[in-house]
């Protein structure tokens, strides 16, 4: 459905009203040219750069969700199994909860000094 109404709206669409960039067959691109007249570099990422630029965003995202859940899950959940805090429970929790943010921290700065190396 959503291709018959691209299909009809492009051929509807006379030649006349389309600008004259699109008229040409090949695409311009827009390039960053340097102020010194420098070569441009051509930076083609490998797949390596792409996986972990994403998994390493995603990872450090996880790390910080846990760390919220197991604070705010394992508290109630002792709270309504036991009837009562304990305050080693009560620590242990907070301690978890503040490795699991370090670790979130900790992937989410390393990544980023590392894509910025490479």
């Amino acid at each position: 459905m959503f291709q018959k109404n691209v299909r009809s709206s492009i051929l509807s669409v006379s030649p006349q009203q389309l600008p004259v960039s699109s008229q040409t067959p090949a695409a311009s691109r827009l390039t960053l040219v340097p102020s010194g007249g420098g070569v441009i570099p051509q930076n083609h990422p490998s797949p390596t750069f792409d996986l972990v630029a994403i998994a390493a965003h995603r990872c450090s995202s996880f790390f910080a969700e846990a760390a919220v859940l197991v604070l705010v899950l394992a508290l109630l959940d002792r709270l309504m199994l036991k009837g009562r805090m304990e305050l080693n429970w009560v620590v242990s929790a907070f301690a978890i909860s503040l490795i699991l943010l370090a670790a979130s921290i900790l992937t989410e700065f390393i990544s980023r000094r590392w894509l910025r190396r490479h």
